[in-house]
């Protein structure tokens, strides 16, 4: 495991943990100083992809999952990207000057094409670089560390939007027995996906503070 440094945008810098084996995880996060055991929110969903129209109720989505992190003391855990719903919690936390940590999970490969500052998004507060050569071997490592933070505490994923990768994501979700919150209303997989298991709708036309009341009650 290795620890270290990462320049990104307007002159922030990010720590983050190399990690090639599960049982690196608990190392990198007493390393990277993550408080655990924590509840933890997994936010997966649209990156590239999302439309016009689905581009308000994502962002509607996303503030109330950032307010429900603060409000719950939670984690959330995400692909750390300059894209989609990645980018959009970054904003939200900052804009709100919240305090809750914000986890990317990025395969390593990825800072060797492209400089780290055009890729990682400057508002996440810490990174687990993993690896992997594409798009999407993040999704295991995503679900892996958010139960790992978790420990004995209750942990939900949260499915705004997405598209072929985050069906991935949900499906890495259900294998660790968590339950996934698929916010209709905000386009592509999320309006698509079949309800199953331990797989529930969220209707995004509804007040915010109703959404924020009801997966709030899932983690508290």
């Amino acid at each position: 495991m290795l620890i270290r440094q990462i320049p990104l945008k307007r002159g922030t810098t990010a720590v983050a943990a190399n990690i090639t084996e599960n049982s690196e995880i608990q190392e990198a996060l007493k390393e990277l100083e993550i408080p655990h055991p924590r509840t933890v929110i997994v936010l997966v969903g649209g990156a590239g992809g999302i439309g016009f129209r689905d581009k308000f109720p994502m962002r509607k989505a996303v503030g109330v999952i950032a307010q429900l992190a603060e409000e719950t003391g939670s984690i959330i855990v995400d692909g750390g990207t300059q894209a989609g719903i990645m980018t959009e919690i970054g904003k939200q936390r900052k804009r709100n000057n919240f305090s809750f940590p914000l986890i990317g999970v990025v395969f390593d490969s990825l800072l060797m094409q492209e400089e780290a500052a055009s890729i990682l998004d400057p508002n996440h507060t810490h990174f687990i670089l993993i690896p992997g050569d594409d798009w999407g071997a993040e999704s295991s490592w995503i679900s892996k560390i958010a139960t790992t933070i978790a420990g004995e505490n209750k942990s939900i994923t949260v499915l705004v939007n997405g598209g072929r990768i985050s069906r991935h994501d949900v499906e890495y979700s259900i294998l660790e027995n968590r339950p996934t919150y698929v916010i209709r209303g905000t386009g592509r997989l999320a309006d698509e996906i079949t309800l199953t298991g331990n797989v529930f709708a969220v209707d995004i036309t509804q007040k915010p503070e109703d959404v924020l009341a009801f997966l709030k009650s899932k983690l508290t």
